[in-house]
């Protein structure tokens, strides 16, 4: 008997330890992470979540003179449109000592839309602009389907600047 009640409460704790899991990783999206630099410095950068968790997502960005493009991981969960993560990063100018490195950091709300149904591309613009301002897009994409028209033109080899909020 005694073997029963304690199968029985292994088995609720599991139950347990696995509902808070889940229950943690709802809203969660699996993502790809681009990145669009319309700044003049090399950004490193990775995401956390409001606690200070990393969330295992991040790379690194060119200066926009340099094609401004960037991105890292492939691919990890980030929380949904509508949610809040922090970004991280530092800012080198090219040629400068290391130790001139400055570091930021900033909450904010993923925009975009929920993830399309059945198969799809997702993934997460991370675009910087000057006076350290940053802005985070989910954005998804059908398997067969033609390319978002979210993506930043930096992404097709034109120089185009972008502005924060567009």
């Amino acid at each position: 008997m005694a073997a029963v009640r304690k199968a029985i409460a292994t088995f609720g704790l599991l139950i347990t330890i696995c509902g808070c899991s889940a229950w943690s990783q709802q809203g969660y999206v699996k993502v790809r992470d681009v990145s669009a630099n319309y700044t003049e410095t090399y950004i490193d950068y990775r995401f956390y979540d409001t606690k200070g968790r990393n969330l295992g997502l991040g790379g690194r960005a060119n200066p926009f003179s340099k094609n401004g493009q960037g991105g890292g991981t492939c691919c990890a969960l980030l929380p949904g449109p509508g949610q809040t993560v922090r970004v991280v990063w530092d800012e080198e100018v090219a040629g400068e000592n290391q130790s001139k490195n400055l570091q930021y950091s900033r909450d904010v709300v993923v925009r975009g839309s929920s993830p399309l149904p059945g198969n799809s591309y997702n993934y997460v613009i991370t675009r910087f602009f000057p006076k350290q301002q940053v802005e985070v897009e989910f954005v998804s994409e059908s398997m067969g389907g033609g390319r978002s028209p979210r993506l930043d033109q930096i992404f097709y080899g034109r120089s185009v600047m972008r502005q924060i909020g567009e």
